[in-house]
């Protein structure tokens, strides 16, 4: 049975993701669940691996990462990091490289098996768009190149729908307009917020009072976009052009 949870975005480091996090936790069903945190679109950023590790830690997991930047493994040792988690995490960054070096050291493929397998999948902007068909993403801004643009980075497709985090973002006004003509839905999270699937219901579980979730299709003339609400009960989207 899969289980997802996406995070549009928020500071892990000021507590702003902290219900989410709690509820990422409690879903493992565990007293002291193993967490693995795979950092590789932040580069493997050392300040980020011990914020998590202190974060999950506080909250009673045993706090793991695997670094695909820094340091060298096997593909026994990968595999091994991956099926022993019951969680887990992936951090924000460079959506893009992401997901060319997890491809290097077939993590997507390990990553979707786990999906299989029952094993928590989240995380937060980058670690959210990877779930998805494809994500929104600023990759570009990341390279250095003149006038990046933002554009769709292809994910794992465990979640069948394109996607933005950030939408809350002044830098994320133009989703509407890029999602334009698009045949498939998407999913658009605030920080702070997260979508979350089990066994193809979802929900969305929220941090704060302000941030939300929305679902957006294109009707042929014009995108019709609709708040989830705060639910009591999961729903289903049956389809792509879905209901609710």
């Amino acid at each position: 049975m899969g289980k997802i949870v996406a995070i549009g975005g928020g500071e892990i480091y000021w507590g702003e993701t902290r219900a989410i996090d709690e509820y990422i936790v409690r879903l493992s069903g565990k007293p002291s669940p193993r967490l693995l945190f795979i950092p590789t679109a932040s580069g493997d950023t050392e300040s980020y691996i011990d914020v998590v590790k202190r974060v999950y830690g506080e909250l009673g997991c045993t706090v793991d990462a695997l670094c695909l930047i820094r340091e060298s493994y096997t593909d026994a040792e990968i595999r091994g990091k991956i099926f022993s988690a019951d969680i887990i995490y992936v951090g924000g960054g460079d959506t893009e490289t992401m997901m060319k070096k997890w491809a290097e050291f077939s993590v997507d493929t390990y990553l979707r098996e786990a999906y299989q397998r029952g094993i928590i999948l989240s995380g937060l902007s980058a670690g959210s768009d990877c779930w998805f068909i494809a994500g929104y993403s600023d990759s570009e801004f990341f390279t250095g190149i003149t006038d990046p643009a933002y554009k769709w980075v292809r994910g794992l497709g465990l979640l069948p729908f394109l996607h933005t985090p950030h939408y809350n973002e002044p830098e994320r006004k133009g989703f509407d307009a890029y999602f334009t003509g698009q045949i498939t839905d998407a999913i658009a999270l605030d920080n702070s917020t997260a979508l979350v699937e089990i066994d193809g219901q979802y929900s969305v579980v929220h941090a704060n009072d302000t941030g939300k979730a929305y679902y957006l299709t294109w009707n042929g003339h014009s995108v019709e976009k609709r708040e989830f609400e705060h639910l009591e009960r999961p729903f289903r989207l049956f389809s792509t052009r879905g209901e609710g």
